[in-house]
This record gives C-alpha cells, structure tokens and sequence, in this order.
C-alpha cells in the first residue's frame, strides 16, 4: 500500500537542469544541478519491515553495483513494481544514506527510467562532507557581542601592530594626520560588514605628541561600548624618527574589577607583560620610558 503524501512534490527546475546536463556534461552543468538538488526533497521508494520501519529500497545494475533510488517527482516513479512507501526526503538525508559504509552503496541514481542520473558515492561523500562542516559552522555561530569582541581583539592585538611594523613611518605620519578618521577606518575595514560594525570616528579618541626629535607619541583612546576583558581601552603608539624604531603599548582592561594591565607587542611578534598599569596621570611618562629604554626590566 503506498503511503499518501501530505504535498505534491515538483521539481520542475531541477529536471530541466538534469536534462540540459545530459545534452552537455560540463562541469558547469553539474554545478547547476547540485545547486539545485541541495535545498530540494526527493521522493524516496520504501520497503516495510515495521509499520513505523520504512527500508529504501535499492537498485542494482548489471555491475552488480548498488545505488541508493530517488525521484523529483511523482509524475517519474513508475506504476510497476509498485512500493509499500514513498518517502519525502531533503536531500542531505538522501546523502547520509548512501555514506553508511554498512550498505556499501556505489551512489544514488535520479530518475532511473528517463534521466538516470548517477551520483556516485565519492561525489555524494564530498557533498555530505561539505554539509557536516556547514552544521558545525552554524553550531559555533557567535552573537554579535560576541562576534564584536572577536574582530576587535584582532585588530589591537593583531592588524594594528602589524601594519605599524610593517609600514613604520609610513605608517605613523597617517596615524598623526588623518588620526580618528584612520583609525576607525582600520576598524570598521575589519568587521567587513557595516551592519555589525557599531562604532564611528565620534567614539575614538586620537592625540598625536611629538615629545621629542627623537620620540614621536600617539596615544589612542578607544570607545568604552563594549569594553571587556581583554579588550584595550587605550593603546599608545611611539616612533623614532631617527633611528625609524616603532613601538606598540596596551592599555588592557583586567579581569579583575577596575584594574588595568600595560602591556607591550613587538616586531618579531612577542608580547611583554608589563604587570598592572599605572594610574591614568602616570601612564604617559610610563611609556616615554619603555620607549627609551627605562624599565626594559620589567618585560617578560
């Protein structure tokens, strides 16, 4: 007895598709139909062990190879022999069918009696695998605070002093002259899309000192919306314009309640822990002496 179906299925795309396919078998072609396959549900013959064991029934060729019997549409499957079930399957599940290394299947075949397609199981394996790794990705899924906190930390902790090393006075002379708005462009360049990026140049803070013929002294305060550990509140840029030697501070939020930590990201790509930071008034004469060499001792 064949089971009702509570939708009629039709895949009328998707059977175009297969036929242009067979006319021109490029890869292209096949893309078109996969793409379409995807997000479809085929109709599945069944067997009844049970009235609740639904078995898919199988096709054998003359190879004596085994596939995995799906259709597009009721209009494909044949009057004779007729199944005790049909059954409604997205795709994906047609998939995970034919990898079970128990039933030793050579792939699934679409439309056997007009298009006979054959999807052979190392392409249906590729695209189960692909599908796995896309309900792992959805599973690690971040929330937006979260994703937030992600691209800022690579961004103080990783693409700032990266391109301050990398491109030195370059580097700095932008950072003194174009100050917020460069800034928040570097930001905003890395969350890549602009409906997440929640900031503007208004929530930056930039002040450009030249303290000395050889000490050039950026101090960079960055917006509190979101601050959390171990995100920075204020970074501090330094150069030498005579010997063209950059340096890079972090102002970290602890994760202790109201404490702060001063830390320091080198050339070679090293961190020093500079142990708690000093009180606000304090902080820019800290600096101006890790920049010069003073307190060298303190780093790890």
């Amino acid at each position: 007895m064949e089971e009702k179906m509570t939708m009629e299925i039709t895949n009328d795309r998707l059977e175009e598709a297969i036929r242009e396919y067979a006319k021109e078998r490029t890869r292209e072609r096949l893309s078109d139909v996969l793409n379409l396959l995807r997000p479809t549900k085929l109709l599945v013959p069944a067997m009844l062990k049970a009235p609740d064991q639904p078995v898919p029934c199988l096709l054998k060729n003359g190879k004596e190879e085994q596939f995995l019997v799906v259709y597009t549409s009721k209009a494909q499957i044949p009057e004779e022999p007729k199944s005790q079930a049909i059954l409604s399957m997205p795709f994906p599940a047609c998939n995970n069918i034919v990898v079970k290394p128990e039933l030793k299947l050579n792939g699934m075949v679409i439309n056997p009696f007009s298009d006979n397609l054959v999807l052979k199981s190392e392409l249906v394996q590729k695209l189960h695998d692909a599908d796995e790794k896309a309900a792992k990705m959805k599973q690690v899924k971040m929330t937006p605070a979260q994703f937030q906190v992600f691209v800022k930390r690579q961004v103080e902790f990783g693409i700032l002093p990266k391109r301050l090393f990398a491109e030195g006075e370059e580097f700095v002379n932008r950072l003194c002259d174009e100050k917020e708005s460069f800034v928040n462009e570097i930001f905003a360049q890395a969350f890549k899309e602009p409906k997440l990026y929640p900031y503007s140049e208004k929530d930056y803070s930039v002040m450009a000192l030249d303290i000395a013929e050889d000490l050039t002294l950026v101090r960079i305060d960055l917006p509190e919306k979101g601050l959390v550990a171990p995100l920075c509140c204020r970074i501090y840029v330094t150069f030498n314009p005579q010997t063209k030697e950059a340096g890079y501070y972090t102002i970290e939020t602890g994760k202790e309640k109201n404490t702060r930590m001063l830390g320091e990201l080198r050339a070679d790509g090293t961190r020093a822990d500079h142990g708690e930071a000093p009180v606000e008034g304090a902080e820019l004469q800290k600096i101006m002496d890790l920049a010069k060499g003073a307190g060298a001792e303190l780093t790890s």
